[in-house]
C-alpha cells in the first residue's frame, strides 16, 4: 500500500531530519511509529502527505509515485487524521465528515446524494451517527477524534495516516480509538500512526518502527523491536517491558519507565 525509499529531508538551515528513511506499510498490518519529541515523526508524515518536499527519495502509494500526483489524486489514496482540536466555526459533525468527500467533487460542485451516503456510512461504522447534528466543538476529545477518523473514511482512501490519535485522551477513549484502528486494519485498511506510547503498538499489533536522529529502525513486530534495551536507547531513560501473567489483561505487554532513584 505504501512504499518509502531512501527519503532524505533537511531544513534550510542544514539540519537533517530524515537521513535515508525506507519502509513499507501493507494493508491489514498497522504500523506504529515511535520516537522522541523533535525527532522528525511529523516531518515524515508531512512528506508522506506531499506537504513537505524531500531533497531525495521516493514515496509511492498503491504503486503510484506521490510526487507525480495532483493534490486531488493523492487525497483519493491517502487520508490524514490530525490530533483533535477546535475548529474556527461551529460546524456540525455531519458537515465535518462530509468534508472528506472534497477530493471526489468537481469544480464548484456540491456534495451529491452518494457523498452524503458515504459520510453517513462512515459515521455509522464508527458508532457516531447520533452525533451528526452536534457541534464539533461541543464534543469530548475522544468523540472529536472519532469524527476525524470518520472524515478520513468518507474520503475513500485505503491508507490512513494518523498523527498521535490518542494524544490527550483518557484511558477509555484511547482504547476506543485503538479498537477502531484494529477493526479498520482487519477490514483491509493500511494504518500508519505516530505514538509516544509503546503499549499502544503492542495493543494494535502489526508492526512498529523507531525514528531517532533521522534514521529508522524497523519495521518489525512489536515483540521483536520494542525491547527494554532498544526503548532505553530511543528515549534515554530506564524502561522495563513486562508481560502480564494473570487477570483480564493476561498476555498484554506494558512498557514501564523506571523512576531514577
Amino acid at each position: 500500500m505504501l512504499e518509502v525509499h531512501n527519503l532524505r529531508f533537511a531544513w534550510p538551515n542544514g539540519r537533517t531530519v530524515l537521513a535515508g528513511v525506507s519502509f513499507t506499510a501493507a494493508a491489514g498490518v498497522p504500523l506504529s511509529l515511535l520516537g522522541p519529541n523533535g525527532t522528525g515523526k511529523t516531518t515524515l508524515l508531512r512528506c508522506l502527505l506531499g506537504l513537505e518536499h524531500p531533497q531525495s527519495g521516493r514515496v509511492a502509494v498503491q504503486g503510484q509515485d506521490l510526487a507525480a500526483l495532483s493534490r486531488t489524486e493523492a487525497a483519493r489514496l491517502v487520508a490524514y487524521v490530525p490530533q483533535a482540536s477546535a475548529t474556527a466555526f461551529a460546524f456540525k459533525v455531519a458537515d465535518i465528515v462530509l468534508m472528506g468527500r472534497t477530493p471526489h467533487l468537481g469544480f464548484m460542485a456540491g456534495p451529491a446524494a452518494a457523498d452524503h451516503r458515504a459520510a453517513e456510512d462512515a459515521m455509522a461504522r464508527l458508532g457516531i451517527a447520533h452525533l451528526a447534528d452536534r457541534a464539533f466543538d461541543e464534543l469530548s476529545g475522544g468523540e472529536r477524534q472519532l469524527v476525524l477518523v470518520a472524515r478520513a473514511l468518507a474520503q475513500g482512501a485505503k491508507l490512513l495516516v494518523l498523527d498521535e490519535p490518542c494524544a490527550s485522551l483518557d484511558l477509555a477513549n484511547q482504547m476506543r480509538i485503538i479498537a477502531v484502528l484494529r477493526g479498520l486494519a482487519a477490514a483491509g485498511y493500511a494504518i500508519l500512526l505516530t505514538t509516544h506510547l509503546p503499549d499502544h503498538a503492542f495493543l494494535l499489533g502489526g508492526e512498529a518502527a523507531l525514528l531517532k536522529e533521522g534514521r529508522l529502525l524497523g519495521p518489525a513486530p512489536p515483540a521483536e523491536l520494542l525491547t527494554a534495551p532498544t526503548l532505553e536507547g530511543l528515549y534515554g531513560t530506564p524502561i522495563e517491558v513486562v508481560a502480564l501473567t494473570e487477570g483480564r489483561a493476561k498476555g498484554q505487554v506494558l512498557c514501564v519507565p523506571v523512576l531514577p532513584c
